[in-house]
């Protein structure tokens, strides 16, 4: 399977070769291989065994091919910020010529979930119109290509775990608060992940002014099929806020920890402006963006997950 049977990834092919060169292909090949591997597949239906809905057999969580005659589709139900009463299909790749007949698709095949909009992925601002709304941003740069750091942070290995879980649960605390909304569709690092970090070497300090103003969390992994050195967490004390920090930090990671020619990668909701200001001061730009399209007719079905 390649761009020639799915056209909907062509800007993912494209974005690989920009980034893999003439291997890019093939690692787009490699992770499509993977999604079409969890047709049917129970053992990826059971990672939703926590998942209980009236009606709903296990193996009905597995990816579907569908075919129909206006295109087909490769895709699975998912639930926006773990929770179930905000289901999706994403649609990992389509042949269809017609948005609207890919809707029709989804919501016929899907129904018995639902689904309040299908995902996809592409080109930032390539989808839009009525009823697409931006789901995340995936942003990437290469650790050479970033921007310089400005010396106002320092990282320091983050090795006292309790400290580095009180943090981030601070952290989020305050999130709760002031943007209740965007606490909805993102999550604190559980206490066990964030002290496997520290133990690990992959959580660090972020230090101005002799004190402890943040911390980031660096390790390998990969977004679809984007390979690099992830974010899984960053997040600033309350009362420094506000100070760039977090842009100085990544730059500083890219410089001094990090491998130059990897690329430091990481999703980020839409709601969340100010990780997206973050990410493009520090020279890590939005590369894909995946948009939610409503299922539903009028003002209400045109809500998303």
């Amino acid at each position: 399977m390649s761009s020639t049977r799915w056209p909907s990834l062509a800007d993912q092919y494209a974005l690989a070769h920009l980034v893999y060169g003439d291997g890019g292909h093939r690692v787009v090949d490699d992770w499509l291989s993977e999604q079409t591997a969890r047709v049917d597949d129970p053992e990826f239906a059971a990672e939703f065994r926590e998942v209980r809905l009236p009606g709903i057999s296990p193996g009905e969580f597995a990816h579907r091919l569908v075919g129909s005659s206006r295109g087909d589709l490769l895709g699975g139900i998912r639930f926006r910020g773990r929770d179930i009463g905000r289901p999706f299909v994403e649609v990992v790749a389509h042949d269809f010529e017609d948005l609207g007949d890919l809707r029709d698709c989804v919501r016929s095949e899907w129904a018995a979930f639902a689904p309040r909009a299908l995902r996809l992925y592409a080109a930032p601002g390539r989808l839009t119109g009525a009823g697409v709304v931006t789901d995340l941003t995936v942003h990437a740069g290469r650790c050479r290509d970033m921007a310089a750091p400005d010396g106002r942070v320092e990282l320091t290995r983050f090795d006292v775990g309790d400290e580095a879980v009180r943090l981030v649960a601070r952290a989020y605390g305050r999130l709760a608060t002031t943007d209740p909304a965007l606490r909805r569709n993102i999550f604190a690092a559980d206490a066990e992940a964030v002290t496997a970090w520290c133990a690990a070497g992959r959580a660090h300090a972020v230090r101005a002014g002799g004190r402890t103003v943040g911390l980031l969390a660096v390790a390998p992994g990969r977004v679809n099929w984007l390979e690099g050195d992830e974010i899984l967490e960053e997040v600033i004390e309350p009362e420094y806020a506000g100070r760039r920090y977090a842009a100085s930090a990544q730059t500083c990671w890219a410089r001094l920890v990090g491998d130059r020619d990897r690329l430091l990668l990481g999703t980020i909701d839409r709601l969340n402006t100010a990780s997206r200001h973050t990410a493009l001061r520090a020279g890590r730009p939005a590369v894909l963006e995946a948009v939610f399209v409503a299922l539903g007719d009028g003002e209400e079905g045109r809500r998303v997950p």
